[in-house]
């Protein structure tokens, strides 16, 4: 039994003994994975990696979705164009990916998650696995990034993007041939992210949502193997590949004989995933402008007849004019060229308001809630602009990458590839210059879209704004209306105070000598008889009493009056103060 496997070892290339070992050792995976940098950057790779892994993966193994299509390669006639399995454990993908068995020429795996702000649900175990047997470089996880659980309507940390990490032109140290497995290590390695609009149930009041498809590709130059992977939250991609190994002629396992043929059939898999980006766009700008159409129908409409300028009220309201009080108004004749002022008209200042105030209540249909609604809606129009630029530049990018091949590459396996797909790579190249051409078209709609948003929320801005300057105007004019008329009042007053001082005044001067002349006529007092015939004549004895008595009376009176009159006209705490 140990000289069988002795000399199974030596039968093994050494490419494949370490690919055993990787293998074995995949829980390593990334360390593991062939690179040129040092011990400590590839400790550095994996430490993130490792990181990023933990919130990328749901940790229960029981919750797996991991599918595995491959081609039929045996040539015979049993008609199983495809074949799929459910990978549920490690022991079924150690079982489905054997390092001594050979690679289809085409396979596909699918990893799911339970939506797109999910995590993905493959262990951690599992992926690295994968990973360690496909030869997938630790690059192809910063796809995944945003495939975490989320709560946010926006997502930002996995926009699209591309990477390349092909071995076309790497030296043999760092390429694994794999010959039992039918594999040459001279591969076309990518890996990119795409986002798109979908409809969705996942996020509350959103009938549309952004969703991310993340995709792996590896194409072996010489042997014609090719290798995809996608991440996406619902099974739409697995079911366009699944339709595509079942119905699509180009993708038999007898026409994927041929390497030139494999290679235009990778290229019709990737025409398909990047039909992906386009297909609801159209849908997802009509909806999102009919949502919008109302409030911008509604800024545009409004009956306002400002009667003075904007800037103007805020001068008055800040005081930096004078007071909205009633001014002279001067009015010039065509005619004469002579001016006249009109004083104080007699009108009602109150009937004024009561009718700024009544247009002003045309306004209260504007709210802040719907000037949320529009920022709420500018943002949108802002993320799907930047997720459209940067699908365009993922696209042109995999058409570069393509044109680099098929142009500047002078690698001899090429040669054959060249040759055999100019009718299929400039098919391609067309069909993404068309998706390109649509996401432009659909950028210049976002654009003026965003232009006309822009505009509306200005214009709820300065409707907001008008409104609030006029209500404090108004408020403003009515508190001045309202001192005025105290202003009135307390000068009505006064000059009724002032009359009530006079009266008073001149009952205090005569007030003592009526009730001094009463008093003597009272008959308590007896005065010497007069004959009615006799001459009239002044009595000044009787007269002096009189007025002494009037007089003093009366100037007593007046002292106390004035004395009363001072202590009411002093300030309350003078008042205390003094009494203290």
């Amino acid at each position: 039994m140990s000289s069988q496997n002795s000399i199974t070892t030596v039968e093994l290339s050494e490419p494949e003994l370490y690919f055993d070992r990787i293998c074995d050792a995949s829980h390593n995976y990334p360390q593991t994975a062939p690179s040129r940098r040092s011990t400590r950057a590839r400790q550095a790779v994996a430490t993130t990696w490792n990181r990023e892994a933990a919130r990328i993966f749901h940790p229960r193994p029981e919750n797996a979705c991991l599918k595995i299509f491959e081609t039929c390669d045996c040539m015979t006639q049993c008609n199983c164009q495809s074949l799929s399995g459910d990978i549920k454990t490690m022991e079924d993908l150690l079982l489905r990916l054997q390092p001594n068995k050979k690679v289809p020429k085409m396979r596909y795996v699918s990893l799911q998650s339970k939506s797109s702000k999910d995590q993905v649900r493959c262990p951690v175990k599992m992926f690295k696995y994968l990973c360690t047997y496909q030869q997938i470089p630790p690059s192809f996880l910063s796809c995944l990034y945003s495939f975490r659980r989320s709560h946010s309507a926006q997502e930002w940390c996995n926009l699209p993007q591309f990477n390349d990490d092909n071995t076309l032109l790497s030296p043999e140290d760092d390429i694994l041939p794999l010959d039992r497995m039918g594999l040459s290590g001279r591969e076309i390695r990518y890996s990119f992210v795409l986002r798109s609009v979908e409809s969705s149930t996942s996020v509350p009041n959103r009938s549309w949502g952004v969703r991310q498809l993340a995709v792996y590709h590896s194409f072996d130059i010489k042997n014609g193997q090719s290798f995809w992977m996608t991440c996406k939250g619902n099974s739409l991609n697995e079911e366009l590949f699944q339709e595509a190994l079942a119905e699509n002629k180009c993708l038999r396992s007898s026409v994927l004989e041929s390497v030139p043929q494999a290679f235009s059939s990778s290229l019709e898999v990737l025409t398909m995933l990047i039909d992906w980006c386009d297909d609801d766009w159209i849908f997802y700008i009509n909806e999102l402008f009919d949502a919008i159409k109302p409030l911008v129908d509604k800024a545009r409409t409004p009956a306002i007849k400002d009667e003075s300028a904007l800037t103007k009220d805020v001068k008055i309201i800040t005081g930096l004019a004078g007071s909205p009080s009633k001014r002279l108004s001067h009015m010039t004749s065509l005619e004469s060229g002579t001016s006249r002022s009109q004083s104080d008209e007699k009108e009602d200042p109150w009937g004024d308001l009561n009718d700024r105030v009544k247009r002003l209540e045309r306004l209260e249909v504007f709210s802040f809630d719907e000037l949320q609604k529009l920022q709420q809606g500018l943002e949108t129009i802002q993320e799907a602009l930047l997720v459209l630029k940067l699908n365009s530049q993922v696209i042109r990018q995999i058409r570069e990458h393509y044109q680099c091949l098929m142009t500047q590459y002078r690698l001899p396996a090429l040669k054959e590839i060249k040759k055999g797909c100019e009718d299929s790579f400039l098919q391609y190249c067309r069909h993404s210059r068309n998706i390109e051409a649509n996401i432009d078209a659909h950028q210049a709609q976002l654009n003026a879209l965003l232009l006309l948003v822009k505009e509306s929320k200005e214009m709820y801005n300065t409707i907001l704004q008008y409104k609030t300057i006029q209500i404090n105007k108004i408020y403003a004019e009515s508190a001045h209306l309202s001192t005025r008329n105290m202003e009135n009042i307390a000068n009505k007053t006064k000059r009724e105070t002032s009359s009530m001082h006079i009266i008073t005044f001149v009952t205090l001067i005569f007030l003592p000598g009526t009730f001094m002349a009463s008093f003597f006529q009272s008959g308590i007092l007896e005065w010497p008889q007069v004959n009615a015939k006799a001459p009239w004549r002044l009595n000044k004895e009787i007269f002096s009493l009189f007025f002494g008595l009037s007089a003093t009376i009366t100037i007593v009176t007046i002292v106390v009056w004035m004395i009363i009159l001072f202590m009411l006209r002093r300030p309350h705490s003078e008042r205390v103060k003094y009494a203290s």
